[in-house]
C-alpha cells in the first residue's frame, strides 16, 4: 500500500510540475491576509477584463460577451413583458431563488450584472491563463459564457411562446 501511495504522489507531483509554464515573474505584492490577496487578484483580473472588453483586444471573447449581454437583455425584456401582461405568471427555474417569484426590473438588472460579470471574468481568466499548448483549451474557455448563452436563448423562446399562447386579457396563460 505504501508503494502505491508513493507512486501516486510521484505522478501527481510530476504532472503538476510539468503542467506549469515558467516565465520570468514579477515581484508580488505582500498582503497581510489571504482575503486581501484574493480581493487584489480579483480586482486586477476585473480591471484587465473590462480593459479588453472596451478596447476589443480579443475579438472572439468580446463578441461572445456582447452576444451574452444581448441574449440576457432579451430574456429580461420578454420576461418583464410577460409579467406585465399576465398577472398569474411566476418566475420558474433556478433564477426564482435569486430574483423571486415576480421580480421587478431592478432585481433582474442586479442579478444580470453579477451573472454576466462572473461569467465574463471566468472566461477571460481561462482564456488568458489556461494551458495554451493543449488542443482542447481552444474551446474550454468558452464554456462559462456558452452555457449562459444557451440557457438565456431557451428562456427567450419560452417567453415568446408563452406570450403567443396567452389571451390578451391575461387571464388564461398556459
Amino acid at each position: 500500500m505504501r508503494k502505491i501511495l508513493i507512486l501516486a504522489a510521484a505522478l501527481i507531483v510530476n504532472r503538476s510540475v510539468y503542467a506549469q509554464n515558467f516565465v520570468a515573474s514579477q515581484p508580488t505584492e505582500k498582503h497581510p491576509s489571504a482575503i486581501a490577496a484574493l480581493s487584489s487578484g480579483l480586482a486586477g483580473e476585473g480591471r484587465a477584463t473590462v480593459h479588453e472588453l472596451v478596447t476589443f483586444r480579443d475579438p472572439r471573447w468580446t463578441m461572445l460577451t456582447i452576444a451574452q449581454i444581448a441574449v440576457s437583455s432579451a430574456d429580461v425584456a420578454t420576461s418583464l413583458h410577460n409579467f406585465h401582461r399576465c398577472p398569474t405568471c411566476i418566475e420558474t427555474g433556478i433564477s426564482r431563488i435569486v430574483v423571486g417569484r415576480r421580480p421587478d426590473a431592478h432585481k433582474y438588472i442586479i442579478a444580470g450584472i453579477v451573472e454576466l460579470g462572473v461569467e465574463a471574468l471566468a472566461a477571460h481568466y481561462l482564456r488568458n491563463r489556461g494551458p495554451i499548448r493543449k488542443w482542447y483549451w481552444r474551446y474550454v474557455w468558452t464554456l462559462p459564457q456558452s452555457f449562459s448563452l444557451y440557457e438565456h436563448t431557451g428562456s427567450d423562446f419560452h417567453n415568446i411562446g408563452l406570450h403567443l399562447r396567452c389571451d390578451p386579457s391575461g387571464s388564461n396563460c398556459f
